[in-house]
Order: structure tokens, then sequence, then C-alpha cells
């Protein structure tokens, strides 16, 4: 489940998910290895502004709820530039684009979270998540390729 459905779960009153105690403290601090350990806090660490990133998605949220569509854009640019973890912003923001027949913006974003999911650099929970989606974005970009292709 995304970070989002999470947070909104949260939110709205639900229960949030938890890990059984034994699953966060089989290694190191939280059970992260060595190596995750040492990339935290430093320009490695995807989770270095992440608090900021998930604000910036509920106000592109809301954004998009009022209609002011070119500020979600923005704010979700924001995050798909900072390398998110999470493929919302990054399929929120190829919709908006093909909304528009912008294809050629909806595939770079499309091919931006493929990428950062292929790039071996996102923690692991965020790595699984973007294991399960890969094969939808990479659909999603091979029909931009096309609706490109057809265009132009």
């Amino acid at each position: 489940m995304g970070f989002l459905r999470r947070a909104l779960r949260k939110i709205s009153g639900g229960r949030e998910e938890t890990p059984p105690p034994e699953q966060s403290s089989t290694s190191g601090v939280a059970g992260l290895s060595a190596e995750e350990l040492e990339k935290i806090g430093t320009e490695e660490d995807l989770l270095r502004d992440y608090e900021a990133a998930v604000e910036r998605n509920f106000e592109a949220i809301e954004a998009e709820s009022k209609g002011n569509v070119e500020r979600a854009i923005e704010l979700y640019e924001r995050n798909v530039a900072g390398e998110f973890v999470d493929g919302y912003p990054y399929e929120r923001l190829a919709s908006l684009y093909e909304r528009r027949g912008s294809y050629g913006d909806a595939l770079r974003v499309t091919e931006s979270f493929i990428q950062l999911a292929e790039s071996g650099r996102m923690p692991r929970g965020a790595q699984r998540s973007a294991d399960r989606r890969l094969p939808s974005f990479k659909d999603r970009a091979e029909r931009y390729r096309k609706l490109l292709g057809d265009s132009g």
C-alpha cells in the first residue's frame, strides 16, 4: 500500500498498519543494513526530504480538487525532480500531462519513475512497491511512445 493511502487512512480515522516488533529490529536500527544507515542524511538518501515531499503531494491533491492544475503540476514536478520514492506523484503528473495531450512530458515523467525503480537505490519497502508497479509504468511508457509516434 502506498504512503498516500496509509496517510489518508490515518487521517480518516482508519487503523494504521505497523509491522510486528520482530520485523522492525532484525538488523541495525529499524532493520536497516549498515549500507542503508550510512546513506541517512546524505545526498544518496532518497528519504532525506520525505516529509516535505509528502506535504507537496497533499497540497497537489488539494490543488487538483480545486481545479488548480498548474499548481498541482508544479508540486508534482518538484517531487519527481527530487526522486520521490513512491509512484503516486509520477502517476498523477503523467495523467495530467496525458489529459492535456502532452505525451512527451507524460513519457518523461513515466521514464523517470522507471529509471528510479530500476536503479536499485530505493529503500527496501519503496523498492518492493516500485517492483510491483513497474510493469504498469512500462506499459504506460510504451503507450506514450506509440502516441508520440502516431502524432508526429
